[in-house]
């Protein structure tokens, strides 16, 4: 089976190392890959999703697996499923859930599904009430992808309006704490 992993980062090195010691395994492609993965697989430099279908086509790879939200967000698995071409991974709808924190929480709400006290707002001094209303620590997420790195757990009522601030000014996490866009 040959089998292509979308994606740059040591998740996808993992996956590709795992399937690597599959004796089923026969090839594995990496997009793009990193300079590790190319000890076990080749690394192909090819970004849009149209491409890689069509790479995934010509190669008969019967599986492409997805490591990178971002991409799952972006709708790679619509593209090649209008391929007719195997793939494990979310829809961009339903990837949705993980690419906003705000459409999350909003589900969860809408569906009475138990999640914590939140705020959506592009207001500072909205925020800041809120917050005022909250016990510590107070947890602040930026809406958008950021690299598993938009959660911030302030351990003060200032450190959390401070965190809130640079996230709706754009200067933590670019768009994806800048809830304005």
């Amino acid at each position: 089976m040959d089998i292509m992993i979308v994606g740059s980062g040591g998740r996808e090195y993992s996956i590709g190392l795992a399937l690597s010691k599959d004796k089923g395994v026969d090839k594995l492609y990496f997009a793009p890959g990193n300079g590790a993965t190319c000890k076990f697989g080749e690394n192909i430099l090819i970004s849009d999703f149209e491409s890689l279908a069509n790479f995934a086509k010509q190669k008969n790879i019967e599986l492409t697996i997805i490591g990178s939200e971002t991409y799952l967000v972006d709708g790679i698995v619509d593209v090649f499923k209008s391929h007719n071409l195997n793939i494990f991974g979310s829809s961009k709808a339903a990837s949705r859930l993980e690419g906003s924190k705000i459409f999350m929480k909003n589900f969860l709400a809408r569906n009475s599904i138990p999640t914590a006290n939140y705020i959506e707002t592009t207001q500072i001094k909205k925020a800041d009430t809120f917050i005022d209303s909250l016990q510590t620590p107070v947890v602040i997420k930026a809406d958008g992808l950021c690299a598993g790195k938009g959660v911030i757990i302030a351990t003060s009522h200032k450190e959390a309006k401070q965190i809130a601030a640079n996230m709706l000014s754009g200067e933590s996490f670019g768009d994806a704490g800048n809830n304005s866009k």
